[in-house]
């Protein structure tokens, strides 16, 4: 369901931004090219509603074809984000300097990985200058040193300058049309920015990997060593991606230029489906997840291989679009049944970190279709929150699988102890209880002066329903609570299933035994539970027997009879104890029947069938 509902989201959302375009043209008239005063301008400034924009299909303009082009038009916010395309986008604007001196202003594109990016700047006698950024030179090779495209433009004092920009990629990939505008000043701190902006992202990523894997190697846990190989394939995605890695790493090695991030892709693809399979556990619980799993990780790493010495781009881009969102999506929706259904407690710290990557990378492929007006955000920005949002990921896997470590140990070390208690209220199970029984029968206390009484807490469905599950078992938590302090520590006190509870404890007389018991009912009357600001009030029902009236020293018989009790204090009018000795004739012969132990969890679910 909230798979369905973030779909539907998006659906809704992209529709929206459909219907709330603005009207083509409305600020401006498509023919006459805007002028921009650098006065006017700071650093970052977008050309949105400042400029021009022809689509070029197929790339088949030359600059003369397309300035003379009819196909001109306004560049508005409802053209930010081109969706996934192969075409060329030719930009025109014009810069007047009206400072009064000369000033250098860089035009720069969001995006490292293009294959085209092209400035044309003419004069006012006429004549122009080309400027080609080739995303294959090393960084200090280009016009501007910077791992994005950009171009510089120098302006006189008084003087304009026609501006021309054709961008686009030989094959398919998310595109928008933002080019920002810097002085030089400021595109150098704008490069900096970013560039610390990645390293820190890929440094995050690198600890964490090295960490995860030296701890997994030396535990030998191959979901640790996994999970490692996933934050190291992310590093070369971002490393590649960005540029950063090609011009600051390696700008010498020509070779790993020329791999692109594809096959880096692959790999996360791969190694994210892997460690959610041994991380969920997933072949013990869901065989055949297990199996599809295991398939789609061995053709992401297929893809990879492929991909590592063969470059065919426009393949591997669809491919990697789908493996960057359809992975993150299927692994979150694994990870949230695993831990509302399989109760993997650790598996809710995947399902929020997978789902932000998964929301992050949905957007990131497919934010270039959306134009909202109220969501100013480029496909380049979409991309960078994708990068934010895997690192946040990387924390919350560390304390995924730091809360299965810490679990393991816990068990290792209280396995029996846990086996024998409730996890929410703390008092013994039924397995707790049965220990305790034989401990007292080997001990030669049983029967003695033991008294079992069947509690029901009365009409706890309908907290549940009034106030939610987590106030019902506030309420539980409330009511154990009060048999410890009231009941003495040598006392057996279980929950038995639900909201039902034992009492299994010494006293002299039936008098002594319905007293102790009514303390409880009064006190659990009138001290009602506070949560959230409310105050639950709530009553219980009692039935009580004395344990040397059970046949042989038969628990499960005790059970029934204190369970007939309990039902006849139902029938009273609830919020009653009520003894085994009183009983009529007719409620006798409603008592289950008596039996073993095994008889026992029907036993409860009558009880239960009652609320």
């Amino acid at each position: 369901m909230p798979v369905r509902l973030f779909l539907l989201l998006i659906c809704l959302c992209g529709a929206l931004g459909v219907w709330a375009r603005p009207a083509l043209g409305q600020t401006g008239s498509p023919h006459a090219v805007p002028t921009i005063a650098l006065s006017t301008i700071g650093d970052g400034i977008e050309l949105i509603n400042h400029a021009l924009i022809l689509r070029d299909p197929g790339a088949v303009l030359d600059l003369d074809q397309a300035l003379t082009s009819p196909d001109w038009q306004w560049l508005g916010p409802d053209r930010r984000n081109a969706g996934i395309t192969d075409d060329l986008f030719w930009i025109r604007f014009r810069l007047r300097n009206d400072t009064g001196t000369a000033q250098e202003v860089v035009a720069s594109y969001d995006i490292a990985n293009l294959t085209a990016f092209t400035a044309y700047v003419r004069v006012p006698d006429g004549s122009l200058t080309r400027t080609d950024v080739d995303p294959g030179l090393p960084y200090d090779q280009r016009a501007v040193a910077s791992p994005l495209p950009a171009v510089s433009i120098l302006l006189p004092a008084g003087e304009e300058r026609d501006v021309t920009v054709a961008f686009g990629n030989a094959f398919p990939v998310p595109m928008n049309t933002d080019i920002n505008l810097w002085s030089a000043a400021g595109f150098d701190r704008h490069t900096l920015l970013l560039t610390t902006f990645i390293v820190f992202l890929v440094g995050c990523l690198t600890t964490a990997a090295a960490f995860w894997l030296l701890y997994g190697a030396f535990m030998r846990q191959g979901r640790m060593v996994v999970y490692a190989l996933y934050m190291t394939g992310l590093v070369a995605v971002y490393l590649s991606f960005t540029g950063v890695g090609e011009q600051i790493l390696f700008p010498s090695t020509v070779w790993l230029r020329g791999l692109g991030f594809h096959w880096a892709m692959f790999c996360v693809g791969a190694a994210c489906l892997e460690f959610a399979r041994r991380h969920l556990d997933i072949a013990r619980l869901h065989p055949g997840h297990d199996r599809f799993m295991r398939l789609g990780a061995a053709a992401c790493l297929c893809m990879a291989v492929v991909s590592f010495p063969s470059r065919y781009p426009e393949i591997e881009a669809p491919l990697t679009f789908v493996a960057m969102t359809g992975a993150p999506l299927y692994v979150t929706w694994r990870s949230w049944i695993a831990w509302r259904r399989d109760g993997i407690s650790y598996a809710s710290w995947m399902v929020i970190g997978w789902g932000g990557v998964t929301a992050s990378s949905v957007m990131g492929v497919f934010g270039s279709e959306l134009n909202l007006p109220y969501l100013d955000l480029s496909q380049a920005e979409f991309t960078r929150l994708v990068f934010a949002c895997t690192v946040v990921e990387s924390l919350l896997f560390s304390a995924s699988l730091g809360q299965w470590l810490r679990g393991q140990e816990v068990r290792r070390i209280a396995a029996e102890a846990e086996a024998s208690r409730d996890s929410l209220t703390g008092l013994l199970n039924r397995r707790g209880f049965d220990a305790q029984v034989l401990h007292l029968k080997q001990a030669g206390l049983w029967p003695g002066r033991l008294w079992l009484a069947l509690i029901d807490l009365d009409r706890f469905k309908e907290i549940n329903d009034t106030y939610s599950h987590a106030a019902g078992d506030a309420v539980l938590t409330h009511f154990a609570t009060m048999l410890r302090r009231e009941f003495r520590a040598n006392d057996v006190t279980v929950r038995f299933g639900g909201e039902e509870f034992i009492l299994l404890f010494e006293a002299e007389s039936e008098e002594a035994a319905c007293s102790a018991v009514d303390r409880v009912r009064r006190r659990f009357a009138g001290t009602p539970t506070r949560y959230e600001g409310s105050m639950i009030g709530h009553t219980l029902s009692a039935g009580l027997v004395p344990v040397a009236d059970g046949p042989d020293g038969d628990e499960a018989t005790l059970i029934a009879m204190a369970d007939a009790a309990l039902y006849g204090a139902k029938k009273a009018g609830r919020n009653i104890v009520r003894a085994s000795s009183e009983l009529t004739d007719p409620e006798i012969a409603q008592r289950p029947a008596p039996g073993g132990s095994a008889e026992l969890s029907p036993l409860i679910e009558t009880a239960t069938a009652r609320q």
